[in-house]
């Protein structure tokens, strides 16, 4: 089924969110004045993009981001031709040749969804149809859902935060009188592929080119007072879930539940909830097979604007805390019930990967939930330092109560989630990195001299980071100090990179830190980046990257640089180094006073 409607009445965002919580799979298409981009969808997940009538392509992000060559790009072109109307995905392509892993062709995609979204985004005119029945990712190439989705994925929430910021950023350098070049200008198509279809020039554009001279005559339009859920009807859709969830209950049973999911939507929309959560925000990461609660849990949490993501794959797990951490989201663990039968987990396997998590997470809390009939799971779950058990009804233990029990389950956890657990400090410490907090601060206290003070932050910076580096700010220019891990191994002492050199003149994120004062944590696009330093020392593997001001009588003396090397993001305090940067500040102008005193006693 195909819908469509104006720009002007329901917003981008608003359906990306939409389709990504509904698990919808299709093909969202925004007409405008330059052109017509697509978003490809599979069980929520973006799995491809077309940005404005593939003026970017995924070949070209991939060869101008260095994930391949020109000749990666044209071997698979050939493939793409010889294998015919049976043709992949590029992405799917370059897969099954090993040019690239999953991990490469999921930033690629990535990058292009960005691009595509943050362009879509500054339209305020125009059209846009959700076709829940056609998957295409270009005129010439189909491809099953489902496969689409094993070969790469990307979640639309995770990207739709980023291109925000992206955009934000673009929005405020256009209003500052910056030059922001075009998408089109920094990825013109270095290889076009055969039997490409070019866009005319700007303004050359027609109603009947773009289709809009149609709009009136489809099956469905949307009309001006639509809302954004009558699109789906999500008591519809709720129906539709426990039609395949609770299908051994009766209809007044499963009624029953649709009318409390729908009170809980009614409720959130009164309270207005937010589209998108802002910085520090909390993300509940749900571990289940359980379709049911997957939905339910979903459902009740999304109005508040907590995200939630729901996984059974611990890949994925693991993928979404990392990523949840470099955004400085802090995700709360929720273990479903473990069930010795097919459709859940064991209890060994619960215990196993909640002890990886607890090892490589530490500052990850967890919640675990547990049949009610079980006495030695929950104490164990405590015992493990769970921070705490909630029993779940189950369907195994007859259906008489289940319904009923299960609404005020969902009551008392949203419940506790909101009012208790939310309060929370966000990346609560542990008594070993507290001691080590309280030791590094007072090292501070010893030091004489502004070098020891802005080494000393380096070593702490270092003891997170593979590689980090020390730049000394000046009026126009970063000035590199001191490296750890760039030339040798960071366990060996010091480096001089005194040959590096940053200027100011132009935007960028080390300018952006200088001039707000605040500490940049998080991946990174940024050119001068790329140019001054990755090209200087190694691009790292993560995109990942710390940026850390060391600040004096309020003026920025110092950047502590840090990123992973040739290792993945791992989660970094950056309370606790924040809190290390101001100490360090404090030492700092200590110092200048003491020496300034000396000076003036000399005279």
């Amino acid at each position: 089924m195909a819908f469509t409607g104006d720009l002007e009445y329901l917003h981008i965002v608003d359906i990306i969110q939409l389709l990504h919580t509904t698990r919808k799979s299709g093909t969202f298409s925004v007409k405008g004045p330059k052109g017509e981009s697509r978003i490809i969808f599979s069980n929520g997940y973006i799995v491809g993009a077309n940005h404005l009538n593939n003026s970017i392509r995924i070949g070209t992000i991939l060869v101008k981001t260095n994930i391949i060559t020109p000749d990666d790009l044209k071997a698979a072109f050939e493939v793409q031709k010889k294998a015919g109307m049976n043709r992949k995905p590029l992405l799917a392509t370059l897969i099954e040749m090993g040019t690239i892993n999953h991990e490469k062709a999921a930033g690629g995609l990535k990058k292009l969804i960005e691009i595509t979204l943050v362009e879509m985004m500054s339209w305020t005119q125009g059209t846009f149809t959700i076709d829940t029945d056609a998957i295409e990712v270009s005129p010439n190439c189909r491809y099953i859902p489902d496969k689409m989705e094993q070969e790469v994925s990307l979640d639309a929430q995770m990207v739709l935060m980023d291109t925000l910021r992206v955009f934000d950023e673009r929005e405020r350098d256009r209003n500052s009188g910056k030059q922001v070049p075009s998408y089109e200008e920094l990825y013109m198509d270095v290889i076009p592929p055969e039997n490409t279809v070019k866009t005319r020039g700007k303004g050359s554009l027609t109603a009947d080119d773009l289709g809009l001279a149609d709009l009136d005559h489809l099956e469905k339009k949307i009309p001006k007072s639509f809302s954004l859920e009558e699109l789906f009807d999500p008591v519809e859709i709720h129906r539709q879930n426990l039609r395949e969830t609770l299908d051994g209950f009766s209809d007044e049973e499963q009624e029953a539940f649709v009318s409390f999911l729908k009170k809980v939507t009614s409720d959130a929309h009164a309270r207005k909830r937010k589209t998108i959560p802002e910085d520090n925000a909390k993300a509940l990461l749900l571990f289940s097979r359980d379709k049911f609660i997957k939905h339910s849990v979903m459902t009740i949490c999304k109005y508040d604007g907590i995200l939630v993501f729901a996984t059974e794959d611990e890949e994925e797990l693991d993928s979404i805390i990392t990523q949840c951490l470099a955004k400085r989201i802090s995700p709360i663990m929720v273990f479903d019930s473990p069930e010795i039968s097919e459709r859940g987990f064991s209890k060994e396997q619960i215990v196993t990967l909640r002890q990886k998590i607890k090892e490589r997470y530490p500052m990850v809390s967890t919640i675990q939930l547990t049949s009610p009939l079980d006495f030695t799971f929950p104490l164990q779950s405590y015992h493990d330092g769970v921070r705490a058990v909630f029993p779940r009804p189950a369907r195994e233990h007859g259906n008489k109560t289940f319904i009923e029990n299960m609404i005020m389950f969902l009551e008392t956890f949203t419940s506790y989630f909101n009012d208790v657990f939310l309060e929370e400090k966000e990346l609560p410490a542990t008594d070993a990195r507290m001691r080590n907090l309280r030791d590094r601060v007072a090292a501070f206290r010893d030091l004489n001299e502004p070098p020891e003070i802005s080494f000393a932050l380096l070593q702490s910076v270092a003891g997170i980071f593979e590689r980090s580096i020390t730049f000394v700010v000046r009026p126009t220019e970063l000035i590199g100090e001191k490296a750890l891990g760039v030339n040798g191994d960071r366990t060996t002492g010091p480096t001089s990179a005194g040959k590096m050199k940053i200027l100011l003149a132009d935007h960028s994120v080390f300018r952006d830190v200088i001039e707000t004062g605040k500490t940049f944590y998080g991946e990174s696009e940024d050119t001068v980046l790329r140019e001054e330093v990755f090209e200087k020392i190694g691009e790292p593997l993560s995109s990942v990257i710390l940026l850390l001001p060391l600040k004096s009588h309020g003026k920025i003396m110092a950047l502590t640089y840090g990123d992973f090397g040739t290792k993945e993001s791992s989660p970094v305090p950056i309370e606790m180094l924040e809190i290390l940067a101001h100490q360090a500040g404090l030492a700092l102008e200590n110092v200048l006073y003491r020496k300034h005193l000396k000076k003036v006693s000399q005279k």
